[in-house]
């Protein structure tokens, strides 16, 4: 749906990024074009802010153990076809970051992300 956020894939990234941080950036992204259209929208551009801080600090973590272990129960939830679930959960978390869901670090970011990993096995 049109305007309805950003598409749930991840966009295009370094070769060492781990995916998530495309899918942090492309909602933060997101955020800023509604900013954009309504310079007023003051929650709107903090969210953007707060989603690009999480991308960035996680970039500096791709090789956190918490990471391989999401990375993990993503390939299990690919090979048993419940990722689709794990996954449009997961995009809506991340279009509710700086709006009504705070998240502290990018690893508890992560920890969330596993939870619903888990939650989708």
């Amino acid at each position: 749906m049109a305007g309805d956020g950003p598409a749930a894939g991840p966009a295009m990234i370094a070769d060492d990024d781990p995916p998530e941080v495309a899918e942090l950036e492309a909602v933060a992204e997101w955020r800023l074009r509604q900013v954009d259209a309504d310079p007023t929208d003051a929650q709107g551009a903090a969210a953007a802010r707060q989603l690009q801080g999480l991308a960035d600090e996680l970039r500096r973590q791709r090789r956190s153990p918490l990471l391989g272990e999401l990375h993990a129960l993503c390939g299990w939830l690919g090979e048993s076809d419940n990722i689709t679930d794990y996954s449009l959960r997961a995009h809506e978390l991340r279009r509710r970051i700086g709006v009504d869901r705070e998240v502290a670090s990018a690893e508890d970011y992560v920890r969330l992300l596993i939870e619903l990993a888990k939650d989708a096995m």
